[in-house]
């Protein structure tokens, strides 16, 4: 991962936070931002060229995903967001979309737009 801002400077802070919530998104793990034994099992694997902060796991489908929606795009934004992957966009998922939002600072209105897609992928 690019630490695009301070670079490696030793430091365990928000950009490194934020670069290993990506990878833990990326290679499919919870994202919970801390370095323990899957995380650091998924690092030794992970590829040596290493993957790229900007570039997005997954392309954005160029509509909005909310609740009433079903199908793939709605499968990864469950998994994304830690709700059980039934394809169905729910209650449960609205909700954790939600939380996901205000948690990094997105307008928060449950809905997966361009904003949140990115950030999730």
């Amino acid at each position: 991962m690019d630490l695009r801002e301070f670079g490696a400077d030793g430091i365990f802070g928000r950009e490194t936070q934020e670069a290993v919530e990506k990878f833990q998104r990326l290679t499919g793990l919870v994202e919970d931002g801390i370095v323990g034994p899957k995380t650091l099992a998924a690092l030794k694997r992970a590829p040596k060229g290493g993957f790229s902060m900007n570039a997005p796991v997954r392309p954005y489908p160029g509509r909005y995903v909310m609740n009433g929606d079903r199908g793939k795009d709605v499968e990864a934004v469950q998994r994304a967001v830690n709700v059980n992957p039934d394809g169905i966009f729910g209650p449960a998922t609205e909700k954790a979309v939600r939380a996901y939002q205000k948690r990094k600072g997105l307008s928060v209105d449950g809905i997966v737009g361009p904003d949140t897609w990115n950030m999730l992928f």
